[in-house]
């Protein structure tokens, strides 16, 4: 466990190091090599966490899952769907938002390159199949009644929650204001999600 830890961390951190090169240089001009130097690591063992360098900025979809498996997890008590998944998709705008220019720079070139804007649709398609399971969840236990099939408020609230990141990385949107612009869109769409 302490060693899949410290992986983690090890990936985040060429990640995060990388990120702030592609920031200053841009990410044509960085070098493999460059990333290895500024993260005191060897090509090796770059390669062991990922093949090429486009791939690390695929690591920022990876790292969301991640976080939202983990805050799925830690929300599972909440009653009613609506603040579960408010809460759930709070802390991965929360994570997102921490490292505010380098997770903008990220979005920016994953949004240029339509090979990595493809791979990426990977975990969109996570995100949504684990929205799709609360939602399930909850029409299951009887805590939400809707007219709308699972798979079409999945949907809506991806859209609404990819709408939040790219109004907050292309308009210069305050990060603190990502969460609540987020919310505000969902209380929208709820209204006709809940409904018989």
């Amino acid at each position: 466990m302490l060693r899949e830890s410290r992986k983690r961390e090890l990936k985040e951190q060429i990640f995060l190091q990388a990120l702030q090169l592609f920031h200053e240089k841009g990410f044509e001009q960085v070098t493999v090599q460059e990333i290895t130097a500024k993260c005191g690591i060897g090509k090796g063992t770059f390669f062991n966490y990922f093949a090429k360098k486009e791939d690390i900025l695929l690591y920022l979809g990876e790292s969301q899952i991640d976080l939202l498996q983990q805050s799925i997890e830690k929300h599972r008590n909440i009653d009613h769907p609506k603040e579960q998944i408010m809460h759930v998709l709070d802390d991965l705008l929360l994570h997102f938002s921490s490292h505010s220019e380098l997770m903008k720079l990220a979005t920016m070139e994953i949004m240029k390159s339509v090979s990595l804007a493809g791979k990426e649709s990977k975990s969109v398609q996570q995100l949504h199949l684990h929205l799709a399971s609360l939602i399930d969840r909850a029409k299951q236990n009887g805590k939400l009644h809707s007219r709308w099939e699972t798979d079409v408020i999945a949907t809506t609230i991806v859209g609404v929650y990819f709408h939040t990141i790219l109004s907050w990385t292309l308009l210069e949107v305050q990060h603190a204001a990502i969460s609540e612009s987020f919310r505000k869109q969902l209380d929208v769409v709820w209204e006709g999600i809940d409904r018989i």
